[in-house]
């Protein structure tokens, strides 16, 4: 199986709701189970919606994280 590993800018992409984003994933979970990121990705995208106060960004991030 073909594993595609994000980084940083293309999840935060995706969670701010960037159209081509959004649609590219679409697209890879037809033909693939999950998305992965690493831990540092998780990180840093933890950090900066907690600095920026955006607790219903957060919290959708990390529902997303829990359900893979």
């Amino acid at each position: 199986m073909k594993q595609c590993l994000l980084d940083t800018n293309i999840l935060s992409y995706f969670l701010r709701g960037d159209a081509a984003i959004v649609e590219k994933f679409r697209a890879y979970r037809q033909h693939y189970p999950y998305i992965s990121f690493s831990i540092f990705t998780y990180y840093e995208i933890k950090s900066g919606l907690t600095y920026r106060d955006a607790h219903k960004n957060r919290t959708y991030a990390l529902k997303c994280h829990a359900e893979r």
